[in-house]
């Protein structure tokens, strides 16, 4: 049975899918994806696919939505919540939906990360108060707080840390404060509200020279248990990269 749902931004829809794929369900769909494309020109779309009648049934789905491409290729980005393993595994070469759509898998229980990338744009991925850095080690995350943080910095930051647990089981994240905006507490208390995917992250190195730093961090009950952190001064950097590592 399929469901449409309305998302927080007017040029966004959802569906959930579970069980059998049934005509009504597509119809409605379609009326759902074509309304959004007239009056927004773009769409971005979240798939919840809960329980599918096996993988003929999800195929003779999609076949019957590519008959419309016309409504798929305004279609820009879209997000796919499964546990199946078999669908997250297609989405890296789909041929049968268009290459220009952004196409992205998380997990069930994984809806408001899929959410933020959803309302993620390019510039914004990319924005002014967060920047990557290359610590020389893919498996280490380097983060940089250049400036004022908005909630699209901190989506953007759990985004990051999904892509590293989903690639090394763990994320390992180096974060430098080069904002002099924050203090101490307010800089860690936006950090605790904020960022949602601690149950992926083993270790997290703070990086800066503010004279709170060390003082204010604290192993243990600061974030959420398990997690293991650290402060550090610049001139540390090399040694809080091989504490990550």
């Amino acid at each position: 049975m399929i469901s449409v749902f309305p998302l927080s931004q007017p040029n966004m829809l959802g569906f959930t899918l579970d069980g059998e794929v049934d005509e009504e369900g597509i119809r409605k769909l379609l009326i759902a994806v074509e309304a959004k494309v007239i009056t927004h020109g773009k769409l971005r779309l979240l798939g919840n696919i809960k329980n599918v009648g096996g993988f003929q049934s999800f195929q003779s789905f999609w076949k019957t939505l590519k008959t419309k491409k016309d409504l798929w290729d305004k279609i820009e980005k879209y997000a796919i919540l499964t546990d199946h393993g078999w669908l997250a595994s297609l989405t890296g070469s789909v041929d049968w939906l268009t290459p220009r759509m952004e196409i992205k898998t998380f997990s069930l229980a994984d809806g408001e990360l899929a959410h933020a990338w959803l309302k993620l744009d390019p510039m914004e991925e990319s924005s002014e108060g967060l920047k990557e850095i290359d610590l020389g080690d893919e498996r280490l995350l380097g983060l940089a707080i250049i400036g004022k943080m908005t909630t699209v910095d901190y989506d953007r930051i759990n985004l990051l840390i999904e892509e590293q647990a989903g690639k090394y089981g763990q994320a390992r994240v180096m974060l430098e404060v080069v904002s002099t905006e924050f203090s101490g507490q307010a800089l860690l208390e936006d950090i605790k509200s904020s960022i949602k995917n601690y149950k992926n992250v083993d270790r997290l190195a703070i990086i800066g020279d503010q004279s709170w730093l060390k003082t204010t961090v604290r192993l243990g009950d600061l974030l959420t248990p398990g997690l293991e952190l650290a402060a550090f001064s610049t001139v540390e950097r090399k040694r809080a990269v091989a504490w990550l590592g």
